[in-house]
């Protein structure tokens, strides 16, 4: 299985561009678990004039084979976790929230999302509905490996956890 890395966002909340400073960290964490690992920025993902993460999920699916999708906003993540969603299959949910941007993808599901992004409707929430209890994931995993960086407020308590996030700045 291949995971596609997402990084076609703007990353305006956080004011500097987070592949700069986590894809490096995610990216490596990837490699011990999946076959290839694959960096799907905006010009991967085809031309389109909205924004949304469900392009660059559609871009992978576009191989025709089941997929891990992961945002490069997870700079805590381990090749642990990586390796426990992916045999696991669903969405991970983190902090009372479901984290599609890093699970198992379908190719059954391009259909679903090409009629979404049709409609103008681009949330990615819903896409698979098998989701991973919070308690499991953190029975099992010490720390926030989940926790998903958008904000710089996001990024101190990271750090507060990783204080090689620091030198990524």
């Amino acid at each position: 299985m291949n995971c596609y890395v997402l990084t076609g966002g703007r990353s305006r909340r956080m004011g500097q561009s987070k592949p700069e400073m986590f894809l490096e960290r995610v990216t490596a964490a990837a490699r011990d678990v999946f076959e290839a690992v694959i960096v799907v920025d905006r010009a991967f993902e085809g031309p389109h004039d909205d924004d949304g993460p469900i392009f660059g999920i559609r871009a992978a699916l576009q191989h025709g084979r089941t997929c891990f999708i992961l945002a490069v906003d997870y700079p805590l993540i381990t090749a642990e976790v990586l390796r426990y969603v992916r045999d696991r299959g669903g969405v991970p949910v983190w902090r009372g929230q479901p984290q599609p941007l890093c699970a198992v993808y379908a190719a059954a599901l391009l259909p679903l999302i090409e009629s979404r992004i049709a409609e103008h409707r681009f949330q990615v929430r819903g896409l698979i509905e098998e989701l991973i209890p919070e308690s499991e994931l953190r029975a099992r995993f010490a720390g926030e490996p989940l926790l998903n960086v958008n904000t710089p407020e996001e990024l101190q308590e990271a750090m507060a956890f990783d204080e090689r996030l620091l030198a990524s700045r």
